[in-house]
């Protein structure tokens, strides 16, 4: 979408939010809120993922929203962005070539406040490219009308039709970088989510499927102070597996997503048990069985690897003994471990005008 806005008529013109143009081109900001989240979940490889109410703030600013450049500018700009601000600002790119607007240049990318722990298992990376693509879709609500992109993009993922407005292409935008749309679904929509990137082709199709999860069904993250990068943790996998394991996981699936919808300890017992990454992984996390085994004994239905690891997802179901069973985690796990309750979270991405946490 080349030289819409020639001046600042064309721009009124064109503008969805009329009041930010009417005010004057002063500083914009917005700060994004995105959940961590818990993927994988034993058998779900890949497929199964859950948001927490643990959070990322990222605050985006532009000097001057009118000010915008192209996609190839934007693209330019990744090359002397700083590392830190790189996750964000290549998502916000990705929004401006996929849909090719021109959007103005971020000025500053800044991590208002991070409860989401690095590269321990729960979705850091998930929540920065969920947010830099939420960032660019923001700014080009204020800028275009729908209509004017949708025209702009007629054809161009064939019979695939996606409106650029949507969290489905925060959650396809994400998901195409970051490779694991059971990370992604969650951050952008909450909840328990069932996600599979359906095609790649020019703009990934992510088929993504809202599950139930029963008032009874607790939670607790255990992690540890050390890190372990999901690449290292995704290079030990094997290249093939047993058909045997795969039947195994796909019975423990069903099982696991009955159980977290009905609350039955049988079904989740069963269900939370994996063939496919965990028995690999565990040779990356020091005594990884035994770890698994503390929540069992602290009265737990069970726990799990969370994401690639190292932190660990317990569940349980009597939520009065929540407390005696996060004392018993916390005492055989040590000082330097961390362990939390957490509560589902059910919101997804959220965002608000300004620079301030919510």
């Amino acid at each position: 979408m080349k030289h819409i806005f020639k001046n600042e008529t064309s721009i009124l013109n064109n503008c969805y939010n009329k009041d930010i143009i009417q005010r004057g081109f002063t500083m914009q900001e917005l700060t994004v809120r995105v959940p961590g989240t818990s993927a994988n979940l034993g058998p779900g490889f890949d497929c199964l993922g859950i948001a927490f109410q643990i959070y990322n703030w990222f605050t985006f600013r532009w000097q001057k929203i009118e000010d915008v450049v192209s996609p190839q500018e934007q693209i330019d700009q990744l090359a002397i962005t700083n590392v830190r601000q790189l996750p964000m600002m290549e998502a916000y790119v990705k929004y401006c070539t996929l849909f090719d607007v021109d959007l103005p240049l971020l000025e500053l990318v800044d991590s208002l406040e991070s409860d989401v722990p690095v590269a321990r298992g729960l979705g850091s990376s998930a929540t920065c490219y969920t947010a830099g693509a939420k960032a660019a879709q923001w700014v080009a609500e204020q800028l275009y009308d729908k209509q004017t992109i949708l025209k702009e993009i007629e054809g161009r993922f064939g019979s695939y039709k996606i409106d650029p407005f949507s969290n489905e292409a925060i959650l396809a935008i994400a998901a195409m970088i970051e490779g694991h749309p059971d990370n992604i679904s969650p951050a952008v929509f909450g909840g328990l989510q069932i996600a599979s990137i359906m095609e790649q082709k020019d703009f990934p199709h992510v088929l993504y499927q809202t599950l139930p999860v029963h008032s009874t069904v607790n939670f607790i993250i255990s992690y540890p102070n050390y890190s372990l990068k999901t690449k290292n943790a995704r290079a030990i996998l094997p290249k093939k597996i047993d058909r045997q394991d795969a039947i195994f996981n796909l019975t423990a699936l069903s099982f696991l997503i009955q159980g977290m919808e009905t609350g039955d300890p049988v079904l989740l017992e069963h269900g939370l048990q994996d063939r496919l990454h965990q028995p690999y992984r565990a040779k990356l996390i020091d005594g990884f069985y035994d770890i698994l085994k503390i929540g069992k004994n602290a009265g737990a239905v069970g726990s799990v690897l969370s994401g690639a690891g190292p932190a660990i997802l317990t569940i349980y179901l009597d939520s009065e003994n929540g407390d005696l069973i996060q004392e018993k985690i916390q005492n055989e796990l040590g000082e330097n471990w961390q362990v939390l309750k957490l509560k589902i979270d059910h919101s997804g991405i959220n965002i608000k005008t300004g620079r301030e946490k919510f």
